[in-house]
C-alpha cells in the first residue's frame, strides 16, 4: 500500500447507502434517540462495557484503542497513518462527527496502516502505542496529527519526546517501549487485516463493516452514523439480533457488499487511469473553441436539468474562455433519466447542433442557465424550447427527426464504450475527469496540457485534429499516475 490520496465528493458519490447493504439487512427503523454529548473516554477494548459486545471474526475490533462506549450501537474502524494529512483531516472531522452523537450511539476504533512512502509513519505508529501503554493513546493519536509539520521539518525523535513529556509520560519507559517488540507486532497485526480486507488506500472507515473511503465531509459519516445506528437498533427491538451481537452481525452482513464495492471501484478507477480516445471532432455537437489552434481538447459528457451537470457546464465556459485559442469544449449528451421532456430537450439540442456548433452551444448555454424549477413544468418548457429554437433559426419539427435521435444514441453509445457511468464525466486530451472537479483543478490539469502540447505542436509542427491524436499516442505511452 503506498497511496494517500484525497477523495472527494459526497456520500451520493460513493453510494454508501447502496454499498452498506442497509436496504438488504431488512432491518426495521426505529425512532431516533435523544441527542447527548458523546461519551469520548479512552477506554481499552479489554474492559468490560454494559454489554459484553460479540466481536467479528472478519472485522475484530481485538484490543485495539477505543474511543466512546465500548458497548455502543455503530463501530467506526478507521485504518490511517500518521503522516497521512488526509488522515488528520479525517480525525478531525470524526471528534466533530462523535461530539455530536447521543451517548451510547457510536464508538471509534483505530487501525494503524503506515505506508511505505511516509518514512516516519511506523515509527509514528509505535508512539501513539507506546503512550497507551500509559493510557494516552489518543492524546499522542491528537497530537500526532496536529503537530504534522513539526514532526515533519523537525528530528522524529526529539519531537516525539518532547510530545511525551507534553503529555507528561514518563519519557524514559516511552523510548523503551517505542523498541518493545510486543508494539511492532500490533502494527503489523493492523497492517496485515488490512491486506486481508483488500485496503489499498488510507484513510479508510468501516461503519459496522459498511466501508467509506477517503475524508469526507461530517454530514457523510453523521447519515452513515445515524442509519446503521437505527437499522440496528430497530433489529433488536424486533428479535431479529441480540443486542451484544449488533457489531459481529452488522459486519457480517455489511462488509462482504462492502468488498463487492472496494473491487468495483478499483475495476472502475483502473478504467478511468486508461486514455479515452473521445472523437471530438465529429460533427454535430455543440462546441466552444477554436477547431484549427485549440492545444487541449475538452469532452464533456453532460445531462441538461442535473446540477452538477450543469455547473461543469458552466465551470468549463469560464475555463474557455480565459483560454479561448488553446481551449476548446465539445458537449456530448448523455440524460441523467428517461423524463420526456428531458429527452425532447436532448434532442432540441441535437437539431439545433447539427449544422451549426456554434448555435447548438449557444442553445446548450440558453439550457444551462434555465432555473431548475423549469425542468418541472412540462407543457410550459415545451413551448419555450420551441419559440428558442425558431429565434435560432431551427426548424423545431427537427427535434422529433430520426436524424436528432440518431445524434442522442450515438453519444449514449459512446459512453457505454468509454466506460462512462455518470454525469458529469470529462475529458480534457482524453484523460478523464469524474464529478464536478473544482475549477482550479481543471486549470491546473488544463495547464499542464497547454504545456506538452505546445511543445509537441512546435517540433512536429501539426495543430488541430493532428495534434490532438498526437497528444493521445503520447498519454498512452505514460504510466497510469497512481
Amino acid at each position: 500500500m503506498d497511496r494517500c490520496p484525497n477523495v472527494k465528493g459526497d456520500m451520493m458519490r460513493y453510494g454508501f447507502e447502496l454499498r452498506s447493504g442497509l436496504l438488504a439487512l431488512a432491518l426495521t427503523l426505529s425512532a431516533c434517540g435523544t441527542t447527548q454529548p458523546a461519551d469520548v473516554q479512552e477506554q481499552s477494548a479489554a474492559e468490560q462495557p454494559t454489554i459484553a459486545m460479540v466481536d467479528s471474526e472478519l472485522l475484530p475490533v481485538g484490543d485495539s484503542p477505543i474511543r466512546g462506549a465500548a458497548d455502543a450501537w455503530v463501530t467506526l474502524v478507521v485504518f490511517g497513518d500518521f503522516q497521512c494529512p488526509f488522515c488528520g483531516r479525517l480525525a478531525a472531522t470524526l471528534d466533530q462527527v462523535l461530539a455530536e452523537q447521543p451517548q451510547g450511539r457510536a464508538r471509534l476504533v483505530f487501525k494503524h496502516v503506515p505506508l511505505d512512502s511516509h518514512p516516519h509513519a511506523r515509527l509514528f505508529a509505535r508512539a501513539s502505542e507506546a503512550a497507551r501503554e500509559q493510557g494516552k493513546f489518543w492524546e499522542m493519536h491528537d497530537l500526532l496529527f496536529d503537530r504534522a509539520a513539526e514532526l515533519r521539518e523537525g528530528n522524529p525523535q526529539a519531537e516525539l519526546r518532547r510530545l511525551a513529556g507534553e503529555l507528561d509520560l514518563d519519557v524514559e519507559k516511552f523510548e523503551r517501549d517505542l523498541a518493545d517488540p510486543k508494539l511492532h507486532e500490533r502494527v503489523a497485526r493492523d497492517e496485515a487485516l488490512a491486506e486481508e480486507l483488500g485496503l489499498e488506500a488510507v484513510p479508510a472507515v468501516y461503519i459496522n463493516g459498511g466501508y467509506i473511503p477517503g475524508a469526507q465531509p461530517p454530514a457523510v459519516y453523521m447519515r452513515a452514523i445515524y442509519d446503521v445506528g437505527e437499522a440496528t437498533r430497530g433489529a433488536v427491538e424486533d428479535g431479529e439480533m441480540k443486542r451484544e451481537e449488533v457489531y459481529a452481525h452488522s459486519v457480517r452482513a455489511l462488509l462482504p457488499r462492502s468488498q463487492q464495492a472496494q473491487a468495483a471501484q478499483a475495476e472502475q478507477e483502473s478504467a478511468q487511469a486508461r486514455i479515452a480516445r473521445v472523437p471530438v471532432y465529429q460533427p454535430g455537437r455543440p462546441v466552444l473553441g477554436d477547431d484549427d489552434e485549440a492545444l487541449v481538447q475538452i469532452a464533456h459528457f453532460h445531462s441538461l436539468g442535473s446540477e452538477p451537470s450543469v455547473e461543469m457546464h458552466r465551470r468549463l465556459a469560464e475555463l474557455q474562455a480565459g483560454d479561448p485559442q488553446r481551449i476548446r469544449v465539445v458537449t456530448f449528451q448523455l440524460p441523467h433519466s428517461d423524463d420526456e421532456v428531458l429527452a425532447f430537450a436532448h434532442r432540441a439540442l441535437a437539431a439545433a447542433s447539427h449544422d451549426d456548433a456554434a448555435r447548438g452551444q449557444q442553445f446548450l448555454s440558453w439550457l444551462a442557465e434555465l432555473p431548475e424549477d423549469a425542468w418541472s413544468q412540462g407543457p410550459e418548457l415545451l413551448e419555450r424550447i420551441d419559440a428558442k429554437l425558431k429565434e435560432l433559426g431551427v426548424d423545431p419539427e427537427r427535434v422529433n427527426s430520426d436524424e436528432s435521435r440518431a445524434r442522442l444514441a450515438a453519444d449514449q453509445r459512446l459512453a457505454i464504450e468509454l466506460d462512462v457511468v455518470g454525469i458529469p464525466t470529462t475529458f480534457i486530451n482524453g484523460q478523464r475527469v469524474v464529478g464536478l472537479a473544482p475549477l482550479d483543478e481543471l486549470k491546473r490539469q488544463v495547464e499542464e496540457k497547454v504545456a506538452i502540447a505546445e511543445r509537441v505542436a512546435q517540433v512536429r509542427n501539426i495543430s488541430g485534429q493532428e495534434l490532438y491524436e498526437a497528444m493521445l499516442d503520447a498519454a498512452e505511452q505514460q504510466p497510469a499516475a497512481r
